[in-house]
């Protein structure tokens, strides 16, 4: 079983400047996801895509490759999706399993890793995402739409939430995909073809605005005093 890992680090971000270049507890944030992918029970070879030469000079873990990138994936446009099949076709179409992961998912361990590759090994399904439960019912949700806020399931707001179960969301953390997914048809489709691992609250995490750097910091102190073997 051959299983190449990446990490899109595109140079530019508009909503966040410079944010794959973040540095918490004195390191640089993708070292740290580097480091614990690096760790898994599982020979695994680690690349990261980019186009910013800066980032490149940053990354201290050993055995790491780069995976130049097609300038179309350079814009505010095209999806993670299309990169990770374009890098596929192009350059990772050796290997059985390709796990992309993100420069933010610093509070993903090792062994969370583990347990999610184990897991799509013995799926039927040919493609995993993390998961994270809602706090509340996404009945419950709302939308704000200039000085008002509108309720995105009207008919159902005033519900109770054990009448409407639970709901989660896509943590954007990690995602595992077998190369049988790349020649399948309908494969962006959730219901159909992914399987899924849970993750704890203070593991899902994004960073896209300033205020998500604060909620990372404070989630990874968290993620360390739990997960003993995390970065």
């Amino acid at each position: 079983m051959k299983i190449a890992a990446f990490i899109p680090a595109r140079r530019e971000s508009k909503r966040l400047p410079g944010k794959n270049k973040t540095s918490i507890d004195k390191d640089f944030i993708i070292n740290k996801v580097l480091r614990n992918l690096s760790k898994t029970s599982f020979s695994i070879d680690l690349y990261v895509s980019t186009d910013d030469p800066e980032l490149k000079e940053l990354i201290n873990v050993k055995q790491v490759d780069f995976l130049e990138r097609s300038s179309k994936f350079s814009d505010d446009f095209s999806t993670v999706v299309d990169l990770t099949k374009w890098h596929y076709e192009n350059q990772l179409n050796e290997y059985d399993l390709i796990l992309q992961s993100f420069c933010h998912s610093i509070c993903i361990d090792n062994n969370t890793y583990d347990s999610a590759i184990h897991k799509i090994i013995d799926s039927r399904k040919n493609s995993l995402l993390s998961i994270s439960k809602l706090d509340g019912p996404v009945e419950w949700t709302f939308k704000i739409k200039g000085e008002n806020i509108k309720p995105n399931f009207p008919a159902q707001r005033n519900e109770r939430s054990q009448d409407l179960g639970i709901s989660y969301i896509d943590a954007g953390q990690f995602y595992i995909y077998k190369k049988e997914w790349f020649n399948q048809e309908g494969s962006d489709e959730y219901d159909e073809h992914y399987d899924w691992i849970e993750l704890s609250h203070f593991q899902s995490n994004d960073l896209d605005e300033a205020s998500d750097l604060e909620k990372l910091r404070i989630n990874y102190k968290l993620s360390k005093e739990v997960l003993n073997e995390l970065e």
